[in-house]
Order: structure tokens, then C-alpha cells, then sequence
């Protein structure tokens, strides 16, 4: 998310003194060309719908703070050249999407919407910050924060999200989702150059054809007596 919140970098401060000497561990998605990284110490969990490709959980369970990365196939904006996407996605991506997004949380309310942002540093996307409620399995409702970031690139919709209890997200956890996020690592699907390798068949060498067999001649030429008896001798 370079584009909107620059604090987002890799040695942004991590959940606890623990956390802050931790390794960190690189996932890569085979299937959707994609690499995240984050600290060791966080826990990969099972997959919790068919579009999930990772979730994971902070260390410590109390806190609440999982992120997760889906994917789905949206060619929404393949016909666009690559100049013109990030347009194209905040188009697609705009507000009324993200409430829509968003209403699957119980009681949410977007605090902050970002136009443009970047998913790692090759996809076009938006994001915003958000509150929702969740029951903690007692009855009771628990605050929570979070931030969600939608790409589309290369014929594939990504969306990241990170939250945790509200209380703590400032503290603990604001910066460090965000460079989980911006770890993002897309494959390359675009050609570097707008027209690829274009040569320039102009500067060509001429096509010399020979003109002493029928059918290479100009057509409003006659043929030649001595050619069409060389041809036919």
C-alpha cells in the first residue's frame, strides 16, 4: 500500500518483543501467482471459503488479529492497457463497493476510503479503514478495526484483509498489517513495454521479387515475350 500510507514499510513495529526478533516467512500462492511474507511467529489457518488462499493469526490469540488474502477471476479490466488500469480499478473498486463489501461485518462503518493504492507494487487497487462488531462466542460484542485492500490485475480480483480488537489496532498492529499487505509479490502479466517488442519493419530491407515466372509481375504489365518463353521452354 505504498501509495497511500508511506509508513508502511517491512520493519514497521510487530506485536511484542517476541514478534520484533522474528524471521520472516515467505507464502507463495502457485495457483495465482502470488507471494506474501509475514512473521514466523503468526500461524497459517485452514482455508475458511473456497476463494480464501491464506489466513493467519497473530501469537497472541487474545488479541484477535488475523489477515487473510482472496482471490477470485475478475476480467473486468483486461481490455484496458496497462496505463489506464489504475483508473479502471477505482472505477470498479469505488465506494459503493466497499459498502458493499463491508456489510458482510456485523455494524460496520468505513472511517476512511483510499484512491489510488497499490497492492505490492505492480497492483492497481483501493482500500479503506473500517469498524465492525464481532461476538466472542459468550454473547457479548467486541469491537474490532480493520483495513481492507481490493486489486484487480492480470484477469484475478485480490483482496486483502487484516483486523483485530479496536482497542489494540493503533497500538500493536496499524503498521505491521500494512506491510503484510504490501509484502504482496504479484507475478508479472503485463508487457514492460505499451507495445512490446515492436520492430520497426519500416527500416526493413526491400523484398526484391523476380519477375520471369507468372503471377510475380505487376498485374497491369504484360508479360514479356522473353519471359514467357523462358518460362515455358
Amino acid at each position: 500500500m505504498r501509495k497511500i500510507l508511506a509508513a508502511a514499510v517491512m520493519g514497521a513495529m510487530l506485536v511484542s518483543s517476541v514478534a520484533a526478533k522474528a524471521d520472516t516467512f515467505l507464502w507463495k500462492d502457485e495457483v495465482h501467482d502470488f507471494t506474501m511474507s509475514f512473521p514466523d511467529v503468526w500461524k497459517i489457518q485452514t482455508e475458511d471459503t473456497p476463494t480464501t488462499r491464506l489466513r493467519i493469526a497473530g501469537p497472541l490469540a487474545e488479541d484477535w488479529a488475523t489477515c487473510r488474502m482472496q482471490v477470485w477471476d475478475d476480467g473486468r479490466v483486461k481490455i484496458y492497457p496497462k496505463r489506464l488500469t489504475g483508473q479502471a480499478v477505482m472505477e470498479q473498486l469505488d465506494q459503493e463497493f466497499w459498502a458493499k463489501e463491508t456489510a458482510q461485518y456485523k455494524d460496520a462503518v468505513i472511517s476512511n476510503y483510499y484512491a489510488p493504492a497499490s497492492l505490492g507494487a505492480k497492483g492497481d487497487a483501493t482500500a479503506v479503514q473500517f469498524s465492525f462488531t464481532q461476538d466472542d462466542g459468550e454473547g457479548n460484542k467486541v469491537k474490532m478495526q480493520g483495513v481492507s485492500l481490493g486489486s484487480i490485475y492480470g484477469g484475478k480480483r485480490y483482496m486483502a484483509t487484516c483486523s483485530s480488537k479496536q482497542e489494540l489496532y493503533s497500538k500493536r498492529y496499524a503498521d505491521l498489517f500494512l506491510s503484510i499487505i504490501d509484502s504482496t509479490e504479484l507475478e508479472s502479466k503485463y508487457h514492460p513495454f505499451a507495445t512490446g517488442y515492436y520492430r520497426n519493419f519500416l527500416m526493413d530491407e526491400p523484398i526484391h521479387m523476380p519477375r520471369s515466372k507468372p503471377g510475380t509481375a505487376n498485374k497491369y504489365q504484360p508479360l514479356r515475350w522473353e519471359d514467357r518463353y523462358s518460362y515455358n521452354r
